[in-house]
């Protein structure tokens, strides 16, 4: 698949040539224009899927060129590279079925989303064709088609104009009816990691198409089809949302028991207001915003309306003394229960959230930090492991996993702490450590950060239970290894 960048400035083209992971969207060759005349030469002597174009040239604008494209019949997506959102070059690229655009600066992830979107219409459309051959799979194809229509207005690719959505799904041979009012679904299954743990890795796969079935049969919505049920993926965490009628049946807690039992995995079901076509992707953020801070009541049903958070005050979220006390006697069952009672009552009380549970990270890491600099402990060497990494990018998501990362903090700090002030095993570590590298130019740096503590610190115990410094000892191994 061939691909061309197109703009007056030479090192705009220059950076997205050079920025972009083209081999990520199959594209084998990427051509360069400075302008109109020369991207349409290169047009006709080549077959170009892909076309990333400046908007505004003064030989020729961008929109010239996706109409002569057009008029030309040939078949190539769009992305325009814009200086500023203007709307009216957004409706005229819409007519052209512009795939979409970037404004400049130019911002790789933008731009590689943008590619995303661009390669699957492409795709959409080769499927459509193969399926018209064979009047048989049309039906299903069709659904397909809806399925990207809606994906389509739910992430805002069409402009949020009910004219432009009704033009559009005509464009796209769907009967869709506009000015009617839609309730949009969506249900929240958490991070795919997390549901592979639960099904099993070689099960998530499935998952989605699994769901997707699951709620075809048992969801009695008025005109639904798997074309109305669109899943997709915000940052680590999948949603499937559901378009549905107004007068459609709801969604209750037996719904969610049954997703549990057939599918073995929680979900959380948020039903939105009744609302407009075009008020559909505004619901969706909305919705999202709501599960972001649904961290404590997961696996129930919420409606767009309902409270499920009331914000609480930064120093009345947790008992750093009563934390710093219980750390410092090192009693760890005692502060695991108390974290997990303060926990359990700010979500009795509503006053979890992602924001919340983001601040209680950041004072836990912040207490055992200075708790562990006060034992001469590196705090960033000990938690250099993926485990500890996994565990808190995690712990905002939910109350359940704040928790997880709780007791592998604390249990991970009182324990190391425990095996420091039993010096004989670090020494002993340190020792090996040596042993291992001595043919190499050592330092007292690295042998500090094998064992997670400060140089000075490391020092200082070494001595304390050998009675000669670290730098001696490596010398006298050194010359005890050469004598052998």
């Amino acid at each position: 698949m061939d691909a061309i960048v197109i703009d007056d400035d030479i090192s705009t083209v220059d950076v997205i040539v050079a920025n972009v992971d083209w081999d990520k969207f199959h594209i084998d060759k990427v051509h360069t224009a400075y302008n109109v005349a020369s991207a349409q030469k290169i047009f006709k002597d080549n077959d170009i899927s892909i076309a990333v174009c400046d908007i505004e040239m003064p030989m020729g604008s961008g929109l010239d060129l996706i109409k002569w494209v057009r008029e030309e019949k040939i078949d190539t997506e769009f992305i325009f590279l814009t200086s500023h959102e203007k709307f009216d070059y957004a409706r005229q690229a819409i007519e052209y079925k512009a795939s979409g655009y970037v404004v400049k600066p130019f911002n790789a992830d933008r731009m590689e989303a943008e590619l995303t979107t661009a390669v699957q219409r492409l795709s959409d459309r080769q499927e459509i064709q193969k399926a018209s051959k064979f009047e048989e799979l049309y039906a299903g194809s069709l659904e397909y088609v809806e399925g990207s229509f809606w994906d389509d207005v739910l992430q805002r690719r069409i402009v949020e104009d009910r004219s432009i959505i009704s033009k559009e799904a005509a464009n796209r041979g769907l009967d869709i009816d506009t000015d009617s009012t839609y309730r949009l679904f969506i249900i929240a299954s958490g991070n795919p990691e997390q549901i592979g743990e639960k099904i099993g890795k070689e099960s998530v796969g499935l998952y989605e198409k699994d769901l997707t079935t699951f709620v075809t049969d048992k969801l009695c919505c008025d005109k639904l089809h798997q074309g109305r049920i669109v899943n997709y993926h915000v940052k680590n965490l999948l949603y499937t949302a559901i378009i549905c009628g107004d007068e459609s049946k709801t969604i209750d807690q037996e719904f969610i028991d049954e997703a549990l039992k057939e599918l073995g995995n929680v979900i959380t079901v948020y039903i939105g207001n009744s609302c407009n076509i075009e008020e559909l992707h505004e619901t969706r953020l909305h919705i999202e915003e709501l599960d972001r801070n649904n961290v404590a009541s997961k696996g129930r049903v919420f409606h767009e309306n309902d409270e499920i958070v009331m914000l609480s005050e930064k120093e009345h979220i947790l008992d750093q003394e009563q934390i710093r006390l219980l750390l410092n006697e090192k009693k760890k069952k005692e502060l695991l229960n108390l974290l997990k009672f303060s926990m359990e009552s700010l979500a009795n009380q509503k006053k979890l959230s992602a924001a919340t549970l983001t601040i209680i990270k950041q004072d836990l890491l912040q207490i055992v930090f200075v708790y562990l600099h006060s034992k001469g402990i590196q705090a960033t060497q000990l938690f250099a492991n993926d485990a500890f990494v996994l565990l808190e990018s995690q712990s905002t998501d939910s109350l359940m996993d704040m928790m997880r990362f709780q007791v592998h903090l604390i249990s991970a700090t009182i324990d190391y702490v425990t095996e420091v002030e039993q010096s004989d095993s670090i020494v002993q570590r340190a020792k090996n450590y040596v042993h291992q590298h001595y043919a190499e130019d050592i330092s007292r740096t690295e042998i500090a950060e094998s064992v997670f503590l400060t140089p000075e610190y490391m020092a200082k115990m070494f001595k304390k239970e050998t009675g000669v410094s670290l730098k001696q000892y490596i010398s006298d191994y050194r010359v005890q290894i050469a004598k052998d």
